[in-house]
């Protein structure tokens, strides 16, 4: 019953087998692709840490890890243990540094301008201090002290003459 130009069932049945060969193949080599595509876009944006294990010791990090360590552990209540992992809080980290510990001592660095600089540029009046910018710094020496850079404020007071408008 075989037609001139047409293959044999075995033939066909070599082919099948062969495309199904193939066709494994390349699921195989789509299932590795994805689980590359993965990790690249795991490794270029997933979150990067800088913490390392070699990391220096640091002296103010402990001490104000176990001052934390001490405060929280006077105001919180035993959990009994229900055999579930832990949930974690839903507050969020904080940003930013930790302030540095108030039982460190500090020292005041102050920084002022000259009288001549403190004239008001519309008025040409005194300006008076209206408040200051305080940064701080860990110094270790011998022993840590904190600096406190000390920044003053300025701004021209303003006098009205009576009976006069004010300037808006």
């Amino acid at each position: 019953m075989n037609r001139t130009g047409e293959p044999s069932v075995e033939a066909l049945l070599a082919r099948i087998a062969a495309l199904q060969v193939e066709n494994r193949q390349l699921t195989e080599r789509v299932v590795r692709l994805e689980e590359e595509l993965a990790l690249a876009r795991l490794h270029r944006f997933a979150p990067r840490s800088e913490k390392h294990v070699d990391r220096l010791f640091n002296e103010a990090e402990q001490a104000a890890d176990e001052d934390d360590a001490g405060s929280e552990t006077d105001n919180i209540a035993e959990l009994p243990d229900t055999g579930l992992p832990p949930v974690e809080s839903t507050t969020g980290k904080k940003r930013g540094r930790r302030p540095l510990p108030a039982n460190l001592p500090r020292e005041r660095v102050e920084y002022d301008l000259p009288d001549d600089q403190k004239a008001c540029p519309c008025c040409r009046g005194q300006m008076h201090r209206m408040g200051e910018t305080v940064t701080e710094q860990l110094h270790i020496e011998v022993k840590a002290k904190v600096l406190q850079n000390v920044r003053f404020k300025y701004g021209a007071a303003i006098a009205i003459a009576p009976g006069s408008m004010p300037l808006s």
